[in-house]
This record gives structure tokens, C-alpha cells and sequence, in this order.
């Protein structure tokens, strides 16, 4: 007898579960970008190398004694050339992480499907949030720039000082400057204020804090330190999922290419399983751009 017209298959819903764990994910970094104001993932081949960069160099105002720029020109002399330097340092390799779990029928029929496979999902896809906010971080911590304050709001004006002038030092500009504070710490100035918050990422989001705009809360950043670099200092990568597609793997992924799920039943281990594969990685780029604060009575 053939099967019922419309009848809902078991890979039907094995891939409605792919498409919902991408959705979540990218979901919450569509969200953070809209913060960010950048909406892009730079796609890149597995093995591309990462870098952090630290840009130095002035203009030149010489006068030369064959050539002159700037303040030292002399009329008719060839313009000399002014010295930037760009130095990277690699720091990563986009490379897939993946990973797997499984839920056993036993597991399924004694908890229900929903707790055994949905839930575990849930569970799996906040840890891969945490694995790529633990990298940015990292990555965050080798900013050049350092201030220090007596108090939080002190540190938070001091870290956006050093950070202006050092931007302006680099004829950059940006009014987009994103804060990030131990939560701990921010917990005695919140109180009853009222405040806007919003759940990215395991972080915690504020639009208003302190006189700052932009601030996110997170255990990530260790007590009595806070961190600030412009939103345009902050870029995506993710991986091109379409040469594992041409290789027959049948991930579920989107054009960011931040993250890939498969699952299926495994009938040999009698398990659901839920296969995963990272590319997603953030890094703060231009270490000068990355300001860390000290508060003295934290």
C-alpha cells in the first residue's frame, strides 16, 4: 500500500529540526548585528588565518634634501612619502568544530521526545553561543589601550577618553562605542532604575548605563575590568558550507556560514543524534581600537 499523501516522514522532521537550531543561532547574531550596525559575515575556506592588527605610523612634515612633505614643503620638491606600518598578528584559524550528541530511544521513551532531544538542543546550542563569546573575548583581552578609574562610572568616562583620543590620534572617528562589564559588577549601580534589556549571546544588553549607550553585561570579563572598542572594530567570519555540500555533507546552514546542523536517527545505536559543526568566530580586530579598564574599588 502506498503511504498517505502528505504523510509527515521522519527525515521531514529531522530537517525542520535542522532549519529551527540555524534559525536560533543566527537569529541572535542578526540581533547583535542590528546593535552593531553590521550586518555582514565574512565568509571564508576552512584553514583561513585570522588576524589582529595594530596600525602605527604619522604623517611625514620634513623637509628632505630631495624631497619635503607637509609643513617642510619646498615648492618644485618631490612630495616625500608619509610611513604607516600595519602590523598582523594571527590569532586564529577558521577551521569547523564540530560536534555531536545523541539521544538513546530509552532516554526518548522515558523522558519524551521533547525533553530528550528538543531540550538537549537548547542546551547544546547555548554552549556553542558561550564557545564563540569565550573566543571573542580572548581575543578582546589584547587590546593595547589602558585606563583606570575609582569607581565604574569613573573607569567607563576614562576608557572612552583614552579610546577618543586614540581614535582621533588616527584621524578615525566612531559614535558607536561598545562597553562591556562584568555583570557582578554592574549589579550595585542597577538597583531600581528602570532599564531596557535584551539577552544576546548569554549576554545581557543595556541600552542606557551609566551615561554610556551601548553596554553589554557578562561573567566573560573579570570582575573589576571593563573593555571598550568601536562596533566597527568587531567583525564575523564564517565558513563556506557549500564546498561541504559539494562533498555530499548535508548540513543545514545559511550564506553566514556561522553554523551547520544535521540530524538523523542513528538505527545502529538506536539513538536521535544531533550533529553540529561551529565556523562562527568574532574578533575585535585593531588591537589600538581596544581600551581595557581598571576599577579601583571593585
Amino acid at each position: 500500500m502506498p503511504a498517505p499523501e502528505n504523510l509527515i516522514k521522519s527525515e521531514d522532521v529531522a530537517k525542520s529540526l535542522d532549519i529551527e537550531f540555524v534559525n536560533n543561532f543566527t537569529g541572535e547574531y542578526d540581533r547583535l548585528a542590528e546593535i552593531l550596525a553590521n550586518f555582514t559575515v565574512d565568509v571564508r575556506q576552512a584553514g583561513a588565518a585570522i588576524n589582529q592588527y595594530k596600525v602605527t605610523g604619522e604623517l611625514n612634515e620634513a623637509a628632505g634634501t630631495d624631497s619635503s612633505s607637509g609643513d617642510g614643503y619646498v615648492e618644485g620638491d618631490l612630495v616625500a612619502l608619509s610611513k604607516y606600518k600595519v602590523t598582523k598578528v594571527p590569532i586564529a584559524e577558521l577551521d569547523p568544530k564540530p560536534y555531536r550528541k545523541a539521544a538513546s530511544a530509552k532516554a526518548i521513551l522515558a523522558s519524551g521526545y521533547a525533553k530528550a532531544v528538543l531540550d538537549t538542543d537548547r542546551k547544546m546550542l547555548g554552549h556553542l553561543r558561550q564557545k564563540v563569546i569565550t573566543g571573542f573575548f580572548d581575543s578582546l583581552a589584547n587590546g593595547t589601550g589602558t585606563a583606570k578609574g575609582k569607581t565604574m562610572q569613573a573607569a567607563l568616562a576614562n576608557v572612552d577618553g583614552v579610546l577618543g583620543d586614540k581614535l582621533e590620534d588616527l584621524g578615525d572617528e566612531s559614535g558607536n562605542l561598545i562597553h562591556f562589564v562584568n555583570r557582578s559588577d554592574a549589579q550595585a549601580h542597577l538597583g531600581d532604575t528602570p532599564i531596557t534589556i535584551q539577552n544576546l549571546f548569554g549576554m545581557t544588553y543595556l541600552e542606557n548605563f551609566l551615561g554610556i549607550t551601548q553596554c553589554f553585561l557578562t561573567n566573560k570579563v573579570p570582575s573589576g575590568t571593563l573593555y571598550v572598542t568601536p562596533a566597527e572594530n568587531i567583525h564575523a567570519y564564517g565558513l563556506d558550507f557549500s564546498e561541504l555540500a559539494t562533498a555530499g555533507f548535508e548540513y543545514q546552514s545559511d550564506d553566514s556560514g556561522l553554523i551547520g546542523v544535521y540530524h538523523e536517527v542513528d538505527y545502529g545505536r538506536v539513538s536521535a543524534v544531533t550533529n553540529a559543526i561551529m565556523g562562527a568566530l568574532f574578533v575585535p580586530e585593531v588591537t589600538d581600537y581596544i581600551v581595557k579598564g581598571t576599577i579601583a574599588t571593585a
